[in-house]
């Protein structure tokens, strides 16, 4: 028998529910602290102070019957990880609050490596090939890269259930570059909202200096995918809690203390971020605007002891309800009733159920999951919620009665039209939300976090170094096809690199190996370039039958043709302006850049700037166009090589090559495509799809060293490679 008996712990039920749901499919195992423990006369208990005997008892239990392995963890180093850098560095931080005290975080942050390392290390005792590792909140940022450094291979997400502040509020942590590489240690890193994906990776390329790219961070050439996986509850679970014997009893008893009184209901921790003070700021307001509504409605408030204990904070919240009630109560009438206390699971139900209006108005939040079970609750009142727009249920939630926590004046009009609302709007409205709450679980939430996870693991696992391109094996497919398409992007794959773009003359031996390639009639050439039309003409027009695209797909000239063919003829372009004044903007500020206008594009070179100023300023300016100008106008930005190009949506090398395939697919049964950089990738993409040419031999080949992250089969290290 056991020494150990064991309950159920109080909070973050979301979550347990979700990772619950998981043991369906997957076989689970959980990796987590004790904390302190209780003796059986309900005394604290440090990790410290329990015997060999005792923790190895405890071990045994919790992994034979509950598939757990407990972390027992120093009380000091326990204090200085959780009580220290978690609570008084990363809480605040990360829900945009700056430090009121002067903080030691470097006192601190040695306990907060030291506890990662520990949990990184158990990670590693207990893994076996296959498994996936999946971290939780900021409490363990650095695991992801930690487990990494010793199972390159294991699948990794981390997902943080706080926000993520922008950069610059976050640029403010002096250990910011350790905990977002830590984080990038990850496959898959994942958010509650995309506003708070959008913040780290504008982190990660102003911090780190690392490139944001449609598929993710690109961490010193590992691609790091973001993901957004918003949180739900267990749904039938909080049903079945909602109709417990005990909560209708409960129900009766508020409504029979409260009878013929609205009833406005808020539960909270008493902590800054989530709005406590505000909220009560907005219902004095509220009384103050709407006489009408005296005697007749009351706030009842819970709430249990936050993250960041503040007395200051405390003392103020219970002056303002001493205002209130004062100003507006009476012998007979309190309108603000506040509980500072746990209650228990019965009495939070029921007062959900017998609320009148729900109040939601933290400053800024994760997932507020209170708001999802006040929805479950009212199943039969169809009550409104009313929620704050910093919440990330915010966006999920719109048929809420959305508020800026902030503007008092706006939430006590929004109390008045809630207590006014006919049935048949609050019908609308809770169906819509009844919708969201009931499709979006907890365990959607786990499993399509992990599916994503698996999916984005799998798919950087095939992307071992490319190897060589196998030319035994080239010339024999290449001299046994009837018909072939030959794709090849310019800059640094026909001719290297050069610092100013005029210089990229091609070499003679280049020019000859495109007229024999042309001269064949069992070929069909494309130069599927950047470059402008004159350029292009310039260099390689007198080659016959050679096929000429430029500015990544803007024109076309046939092959056997000297007509080039706008595919931009239709497109609105007056986005160029808004995009050249930004890059004026950076030109003037960086000494050595240079800006090329092409038709159908824009381009902002900074080869010639300082190698660190320049980059910087290219993920600076990146950020700007994202702003500014991306998602507002039918424009997309590629980062190339030392230059960033912004080119309308749906132009691109790989629509080009398509088109061209397309058109002869019936006869071709050998495709080769060349390139170098990012923007070639659109071609290698749809030369890959299965339906492109369907019984073609395939060589898709990148320049550049066999480390680079590519689509690409195959690599050449030169452009004089390629040549010869």
């Amino acid at each position: 028998t056991s020494m150990w008996s064991l309950s159920q712990r109080k909070g973050h039920s979301a979550m347990y529910a979700g990772l619950d749901s998981l043991k369906k499919n997957y076989q689970t195992l959980y990796i987590g602290g004790t904390g302190n423990v209780l003796s059986k006369h309900r005394d604290h208990i440090h990790a410290d102070d329990l015997s060999q005997e005792q923790r190895d008892n405890l071990r045994d239990l919790l992994k034979s019957k509950h598939d757990m392995v407990p972390i027992f963890i120093k009380h000091a180093l326990a204090s200085g990880h959780y009580e220290g850098y978690c609570k008084q560095v990363l809480w605040p931080l990360l829900h945009y609050m700056m430090w009121q005290e002067s903080v030691d975080e470097g006192k601190f942050w040695e306990a907060y490596v030291a506890v990662n390392q520990i949990y990184a290390d158990t990670v590693i005792e207990n893994y076996n090939s296959g498994d996936i590792v999946w971290v939780h909140d900021y409490h363990l940022l650095l695991v992801p890269s930690m487990v990494r450094s010793r199972i390159p291979n294991a699948p990794i997400g981390v997902f943080l259930h706080t926000p993520f502040p922008s950069s610059e509020i976050f640029r403010c942590l002096p250990r910011r570059r350790d905990i977002l590489l830590g984080m990038l240690g990850a496959n898959l890193v994942s958010f509650q909202t995309y506003n708070y994906a959008r913040h780290f990776s504008s982190n990660c390329t102003r911090i780190l200096g690392f490139e944001y790219t449609p598929s993710g961070v690109d961490a010193n050439g590992t691609i790091v995918a973001l993901g957004t996986y918003p949180i739900g509850i267990d749904v039938e679970r909080t049903r079945y809690n909602c109709k417990r014997p005990g909560v209708q009893p409960k129900i009766n008893a508020i409504r029979e203390k409260y009878a013929g009184k609205k009833i406005i209901v808020g539960r909270d921790k008493l902590d800054p971020v989530k709005g406590v003070l505000q909220k009560l700021e907005a219902f004095e307001k509220f009384l103050t605007d709407y006489p009408e509504w005296h005697e007749k409605v009351v706030l009842i408030q819970v709430t249990s002891p936050g993250v960041i204990e503040s007395q200051r904070l405390e003392n103020k919240v219970a002056e303002v309800v001493s205002r209130i009630n004062m100003k507006f109560g009476s012998l007979e009438f309190t309108p603000a009733n506040m509980f500072q206390q746990h209650i228990d699971r019965d009495e939070y139900y029921a007062l959900l159920s017998a609320a009148d209006i729900a109040l939601v108005t933290p400053v800024t939040d994760g997932m507020n999951t209170a708001s999802f079970e006040y929805i479950v609750a009212q199943s039969e009142r169809h009550s409104p919620l009313i929620l704050s727009e910093f919440t990330g249920t915010a966006r999920s939630m719109s048929a809420a009665v959305i508020v800026n926590p902030w503007d008092f004046a706006g939430v006590a009009r929004a109390i008045a039209d809630c207590l006014t609302m006919s049935e048949e709007d609050k019908l609308v409205k809770y169906k819509q939300l009844e919708s969201f709450v009931n499709s979006h679980t907890a365990a959607y939430w786990a499993e399509s976090l992990v599916k994503g996870l698996v999916e984005v693991s799998a798919k950087q696992s095939n992307q071992g170094p490319t190897p060589v391109l196998d030319v035994d094996r080239f010339q024999l497919e290449y001299n046994n096809s009837r018909k072939r398409l030959l794709f090849f992007d310019y800059d640094g794959t026909l001719t290297p690199i050069c610092d100013s773009p005029k210089d990229a003359v091609p070499s003679q031996k280049t020019l000859d190996t495109l007229h024999s390639l042309c001269s064949d009639p069992k070929n069909i050439v494309w130069i599927v370039s950047g470059r402008n039309q004159a350029d292009l003409d310039n260099w390689v027009g007198s080659i016959p039958n050679l096929g000429l695209s430029s500015e990544h797909g803007c024109y076309i000239k046939e092959p056997r043709s000297d007509k080039w063919i706008s595919m931009i003829e239709d497109l609105d372009m007056s986005w160029k302006d808004d995009v050249m004044e930004i890059f004026n903007y950076y030109t003037e500020r960086t000494p050595g850049s240079f800006i090329e206008e092409k038709n159908g594009s824009l381009t902002w070179h900074y080869r010639k700037a300082d190698p660190k100023y320049g980059p910087f300023q290219a993920n600076e300016c990146q950020n700007h166009l994202e702003q500014s100008i991306l998602g507002k106008l039918p424009v997309e930005t590629l980062v190339g090589k030392k230059n960033l190009e912004v080119r309308p949506l749906m132009i691109n090398k790989g629509e080009v090559i398509k088109r061209v395939i397309l058109q002869q697919s019936s006869e071709v049964d050998f495709i080769m495509c060349v390139g170098d950089d990012k923007t070639d990738e659109d071609m290698f993409r749809v030369v890959k799809r299965p339906e492109i040419g369907v019984d073609a031999v395939r060589f898709i080949v990148t320049i550049g060293p066999a480390e680079k992250n590519t689509l690409a089969a195959w690599h050449l290290a030169t452009p004089e490679q390629l040549i010869d």
